[in-house]
């Protein structure tokens, strides 16, 4: 935001200047002078300042009235291309031609929420389907088959649960590309509209961490730049674990740790982040207690603040799957749980931040998901 509060006040105070005097937008005037009045370029008609022209990049006087940019500003844009600002307030040469995903804003490329579908939550299941989820569609249906991952996983490094090579956790990001961990250790990019799996050259085991939930979540509030956070590190997605995160805009994605994770629950936490720059964990407890949602320090990796409770017992059965995202100010929790004849049953509970209700919104569920994604580019309230 810094950058357009910047360019508006900058176009104010090139435009505040006639002949020594300020702006007087229908004060008294001799002959055909003119002044800029923000963006309005008003000249003297029968002594008085009239509105001749709405300027659509700026209003500067000393450039005789309406120009493409303020070349004291720097670099501008020109429709979705940084360029640069000539010194007689034209547009100059070409810097970079924005992407998709990607929005021209004070004359650098910003991640801007536009590839499709990059506002939906995604989840994965343990059969490899791919799917959005679309809150919007509640009660009814809100699942759509997107297509069957088949990621090239190969490592042999990380021993292989019993259930196989099976995706584990995954995420969003701002430019509409999932992250899908698979228990081998393995980090794929996945595309929303066709399920295409492109491997990443991530360090596997790097720092501890070898098995993790993960979340996006932005570095300032309503930012266009974010991290990769994740939590956990063993094998068995025991309790406690490590937090760390990961800059996937730089080819090295070897994790930083930043601490250990100190909230009780029977195994770690799947996570989610949010524009507000806030990360959240879902903690499975089955029996000694309710399931939660709490915020984590990014920081140090401490629970902050508000417990969300899964209502006021633990999950009863034993938990095989589950997955985490918020949208709309509701944090969507994904649980599979089988009973003592190993029968299973997926369910999808809300917890709305708002009124701090909770609820099972589908109480079967044909999928067994065990990876949720949202990007940063989600709502966080409906209006």
């Amino acid at each position: 935001m810094r950058s357009h509060l910047s360019l508006a006040l900058g176009i104010i105070t090139a435009c505040s200047t006639h002949h020594g005097a300020g702006p007087d937008a229908g004060g008294n005037c001799s002959g055909t002078e003119t002044q800029c009045n923000g963006l309005e370029l008003q000249t003297c008609t029968d002594g008085t300042f009239e509105t001749t022209q709405t300027c659509s990049g700026a209003c500067l006087e000393s450039l005789g009235g309406c120009v493409d940019c303020d070349p004291s500003l720097g670099n501008t844009c020109n429709a979705n291309t940084a360029v640069m600002c000539n010194a007689d307030g034209s547009f100059g040469s070409t810097i970079m031609a924005c992407g998709e995903g990607t929005a021209c804003s004070g004359g650098t490329c910003n991640d801007a929420c536009t590839a499709d579908g990059v506002d939906l939550v995604y989840v994965v299941d343990e059969s490899n389907d791919f799917l959005s989820f679309d809150p919007r569609k509640l009660p009814g249906d809100p699942f759509t088959m997107i297509g069957v991952l088949d990621c090239p996983h190969n490592n042999t490094s990380i021993e292989v649960p019993a259930q196989g090579v099976i995706p584990f956790s995954m995420s969003i990001d701002r430019n509409g590309k999932a992250w899908v961990l698979y228990a081998s250790g393995e980090l794929f990019n996945v595309s929303l509209t066709d399920a295409s799996c492109t491997a990443v050259n991530n360090v596997i085991g790097a720092g501890g961490m070898e098995l993790f939930g993960m979340g996006f979540s932005t570095d300032s509030v309503g930012g266009n730049t974010e991290h990769l956070f994740i939590a956990g590190g063993g094998q068995s997605a025991q309790p406690m674990g490590k937090l760390a995160d990961i800059d996937t805009t730089v080819t090295d994605l070897t994790p930083t740790v930043l601490g250990t994770l100190t909230a009780a629950s029977d195994y770690s936490p799947e996570l989610t982040g949010t524009s507000e720059a806030k990360l959240f964990g879902f903690y499975p407890v089955l029996t000694s207690g309710p399931a939660y949602v709490q915020e984590i320090d990014k920081t140090s990796g401490a629970p902050i603040g508000q417990v969300w409770n899964l209502g006021t017992s633990g999950l009863g059965n034993q938990i095989t799957d589950w997955a985490f995202a918020q949208w709309g100010g509701v944090f969507y929790v994904f649980v599979t749980t089988a009973d003592s004849n190993g029968i299973r049953t997926s369910t999808v509970r809300a917890i709305d931040r708002t009124t701090n209700t909770y609820s099972v919104v589908l109480p079967n569920v044909q999928y067994f998901i065990d990876g949720a994604g949202v990007s940063t580019c989600a709502p966080i309230t409906i209006q």
